[in-house]
């Protein structure tokens, strides 16, 4: 039997079910179906073992601004990942607002976000990130540091 649908949405994590309640809200007749392959929803790359827990805000993913060769380092991705995670956070608070989720602390929570990274390349690809981020609104309150006391204080465990 063949079932007609609207939206199919693969997978029952975070984004799913903020695509879809969104999608709902805006298209409450439309028939939205959700695929999980796994025995429960959010087990993947929703869960906290196997995410950075950063919502994608570009706080430390650095695939966001690969460098390319010797161009200066663009923000421009990053920025535009930072600003949907932003977008994704005031929907939320919306729903937060209407009742539909509890108190955001139930499922989301700030959390210290740190790129480690090891030899001169890295280290100065780091330097240059955090240079031409901390220039960034949205980036306000990055950190850098390679005084290992002071990585100490925020990552004793790595230390």
């Amino acid at each position: 039997m063949t079932e007609n649908v609207d939206v199919v949405l693969i997978g029952g994590g975070i984004m799913s079910a903020t695509l879809g309640t969104l999608l709902h809200e805006l298209q409450p007749d439309w028939k939205i179906v959700a695929f999980e392959r796994l025995s429960d929803v959010a087990q993947e790359s929703s869960n906290p073992w196997n995410n950075a827990g950063t919502g994608h805000a570009a706080l430390c993913e650095l695939n966001y601004m690969p460098q390319q060769g010797d161009a200066p380092l663009d923000p421009a991705k990053a920025i535009s990942i930072n600003e949907q995670f932003q977008q994704s956070r005031q929907f939320w608070s919306s729903l937060v607002e209407k009742g539909v989720l509890d108190e955001p602390t139930t499922f989301i929570n700030a959390t210290p976000h740190m790129t480690f990274v090891r030899g001169e390349k890295d280290v100065a690809y780091l330097k240059k990130r955090y240079e031409v981020l901390k220039e960034q609104p949205l980036f306000a309150g990055i950190e850098y540091s390679e005084d290992s006391r002071v990585i100490n204080q925020w990552a004793p465990l790595l230390m």
